[in-house]
């Protein structure tokens, strides 16, 4: 019954709803008799003052037939007009007069009322079948004597038909109202429990592996909230998956290219087919693949342990000047085998930075690397530094091939290369600018690139920055 939540909500919110309309049913009907008791005891007190005027004139002027008629039918008139039955007693308790000769003063009212006291109180009389009445009992006071009392029964019916009358549209208000808001807990409990019964299928799904499933929720609050970190959060598995296929496709092609090429040499030499003197030369060949193998392996284990939570940069004051000299004197061999020339343009001689030293020099050689690779020979390779506010601005430009504006979105993903009419590059996987923006993000900096023609080439710039020391 209360395994989903639709029933649990339905049902824990009827039973508020009930226990509520129960509580203020009581209470009204509570409120109802007390007021009907406060009726009865402000009837009584406007009849008493007229009864105790005429028993005292009475005993002032002795008793008589007439005198008596005429108090006896003052006593009926009050009694029809408070609805109650009128009893008047002498001090000792003995009936003066009566509307009704069966109802009899319980003494110990008699003896309260005697005493001074006012008494309200509720009891059961055999002359009424047992029932509750409720008696309300006033001393008759000459000067300060109390010279007898009066006693009003007032039958249980009176209050009973009063309550009554006011309950039944009390309980038909409270039947509809619980009616109604048990239409609107059942539709509140759909509204609820219905989106979250589809973003449970829609986990379910997902655990299955269909990642394109979402959920249409157009509920307002929490429930919203939910459906929308469970739509980001399948956006994101989607993502990832995508990204474990091509990571997988990827890096299977990357190493099958140079295991062919390392298995079909020595194949070759193995069996003869490869003549003698031409064996050092593909013995070469299967070195370079052996070692483009190694650094594709390198690689992935860099960029595995730099995506790991546990990395942690080592964060110094270094010139990055002096850096980027250095990264160009190892270049100097591959600068000179396209006759390329550098322009260095730093605005201070000393930049201070404050950042990774290790972790800048493989971004710097990256993308001077990455410069050189994709420059028309006898260009120029141009890189800047200056300062940006709190920053430092470096840029990289170089003139040549350029890049596609519809590849410039996906440039520093893995295994991306933006040339694909030309086959795989055999100096590099497509992860160095991935590890470039990897880098950039760990020390929480930026990197831009725009590729724009310029003459008869392409320049493109990739600019990024560093925190000025």
């Amino acid at each position: 019954m209360f395994k989903t939540i639709f029933s649990r909500l339905f049902w824990t919110t009827t039973a508020v709803v009930l226990f509520t309309v129960a509580v203020v049913s009581l209470s009204m009907m509570g409120l109802l008799s007390k007021y009907v008791e406060d009726e009865h005891f402000y009837s009584a007190q406007k009849a008493s003052g007229s009864i105790e005027y005429l028993t005292n004139s009475i005993s002032r002027d002795g008793f008589d037939a007439r005198s008596m008629m005429m108090y006896n039918s003052t006593l009926e008139s009050w009694s029809m007009l408070v609805n109650a039955e009128i009893t008047v007693v002498n001090k000792n308790q003995r009936v003066f007069a009566a509307t009704n000769d069966q109802l009899v003063v319980p003494e110990k009212f008699g003896q309260r009322v005697m005493a001074g006291e006012t008494v309200s109180a509720k009891m059961a009389t055999l002359e009424r079948g047992g029932k509750m009445s409720h008696i309300i009992g006033v001393p008759i006071r000459q000067g300060n004597t109390v010279i007898g009392g009066i006693f009003y029964f007032f039958p249980p019916g009176v209050g009973a038909t009063t309550v009554g009358k006011f309950s039944s549209t009390i309980f038909l208000t409270l039947i509809i109202a619980v009616l109604l808001s048990l239409l609107l807990i059942y539709a509140e409990a759909r509204h609820i429990s219905r989106p979250l019964k589809e973003i449970n299928n829609a986990v379910l799904e997902i655990a299955s592996g269909k990642f394109d499933k979402r959920v249409n929720v157009t509920a307002r609050g929490e429930v919203a909230q939910l459906a929308s970190s469970y739509n980001y959060m399948a956006d994101s598995l989607e993502r990832l998956e995508e990204m474990r296929s091509s990571f997988v496709s990827d890096i299977s092609h990357e190493l099958r290219t140079p295991m062919t090429s390392i298995s079909g040499f020595v194949q070759g030499i193995l069996d003869g087919t490869i003549p003698k003197e031409k064996e050092k030369e593909y013995l070469e060949i299967v070195l370079d693949e052996s070692t483009r193998l190694a650094k594709l392996t390198s690689e992935m284990f860099e960029m595995t342990k730099m995506n790991s939570p546990e990395y942690k940069l080592s964060i110094q004051k270094f010139n990055v000047n002096e850096e980027i000299r250095r990264c160009i004197i190892s270049a100097e061999q591959k600068l000179e085998a396209k006759n390329l020339e550098l322009s260095v343009d730093f605005e201070n001689e000393t930049e201070n930075v404050l950042a990774d030293p290790d972790a800048i020099k493989r971004v710097i050689i990256n993308l001077l690397d990455n410069a050189i690779k994709f420059s028309h020979p006898e260009n120029t390779i141009e890189i800047k530094v200056r300062g940006a506010g709190k920053k430092v601005l470096i840029d990289f430009v170089n003139y040549g091939t350029g890049i596609e504006k519809e590849d410039l979105p996906h440039i520093f993903d893995r295994f991306y290369k933006s040339d694909k009419s030309r086959t795989r590059d055999k100096q590099g996987a497509g992860l160095g600018l991935s590890f470039v923006k990897n880098i950039l993000n760990l020390h929480a900096q930026n990197i831009t690139v725009t590729s724009d023609p310029y003459e008869d080439k392409m320049k493109t710039v990739f600019s990024f920055t560093l925190e000025k020391a």
